[in-house]
């Protein structure tokens, strides 16, 4: 490559990232709008957020997860990242959680 040329590859993957404050802002609009979904499991049972279970399981979706148990593998391996932006109270939500909101 010629000097003074800088990679088009390297531009795009760091415009793409997405900072701890961009993430935090989607959280928080995410909440705003899963606000109004009832959750449809028993109060006294809950041990995680609805907005963290839909963020967790959207994100993990779109990393093409095709399942409950990939929602949740997904979650495990993210939940570092995850924790700066959720607010995650019981941890990562099993694959159950996520299969009894649907």
């Amino acid at each position: 490559m010629a000097s003074g040329f800088k990679s088009r590859k390297h531009r795009i993957k760091s415009s793409k990232r997405l900072s701890i404050a961009q993430a935090t802002a989607l959280t928080e609009k995410m909440a705003l709008v899963f606000g109004d979904i009832k959750d449809p499991r028993v109060e006294r049972t809950r041990v995680h957020t609805l907005t963290d279970i839909l963020s967790v399981g959207i994100l993990a979706v779109i990393a093409g997860g095709n399942g409950w148990e990939d929602m949740e593998n997904y979650g495990l391996s993210k939940c570092e990242w995850l924790e700066q932006f959720l607010a995650l109270p019981g941890g990562i939500p099993s694959a159950d959680t996520f299969r009894l909101v649907d």
